[in-house]
């Protein structure tokens, strides 16, 4: 498995594992209309084209093999500076295909994300889940992150969890 930064190229595959990703994760809590209405909104290819070119996040993408072509996108995650003073980096995303999962992917995407955390010297990631996503919940805690608070997302209508992690030197 490969990590690294997602270039324009690698925007087809970005959608693939969305598509699949999130109909897999999320269409039985909120159901497919909105599943499709969030894909077609956040994930158009060239949205994607342009993030990764000009945008102020950083995504990582997870690549089947050592050579990182872009056709062999099984993964993704997104790290977003944070809109407060407190100091966190937001975790924006984190996905992998459904047939990839359970392989390491998605631990080697967050310990990138820490890595750029560190990086930018930020003192924690804080994340929001959809609260009844219990695989992502368990993903999250058994990676050291603590439910800090709960809100409910007008746009899909449903209860989400916010996480966070504070970074010490030996995470």
């Amino acid at each position: 498995m490969h990590v690294r930064e997602a270039t324009p190229a690698d925007a087809a595959g970005v959608r693939r594992v969305a598509d699949a990703a999130w109909r897999d994760a999320h269409e039985p809590i909120v159901g497919a209309a909105a599943v499709q209405e969030f894909l077609a909104e956040y994930y158009a290819v060239e949205t994607l084209r342009e993030r990764y070119r000009d945008g102020d996040n950083t995504t990582l993408v997870a690549c089947e093999d050592d050579t990182g072509e872009a056709t062999d996108v099984v993964g993704y995650a997104s790290g977003v500076p944070g809109d407060d003073d407190a100091g966190a980096l937001t975790l924006g995303s984190i996905y992998v295909h459904p047939d990839r999962q359970g392989e390491g992917v998605g631990s080697q995407l967050l310990d990138g994300i820490e890595a750029l955390a560190r990086d930018g010297g930020y003192d924690a990631i804080r994340l929001v889940v959809m609260a009844a996503n219990e695989n992502a919940r368990g993903f999250y805690e058994a990676r050291g992150f603590e439910h800090v608070a709960d809100d409910y997302d007008e746009r899909l209508h449903v209860e989400n969890c916010e996480y966070v992690k504070v970074l010490g030197d030996d995470d």
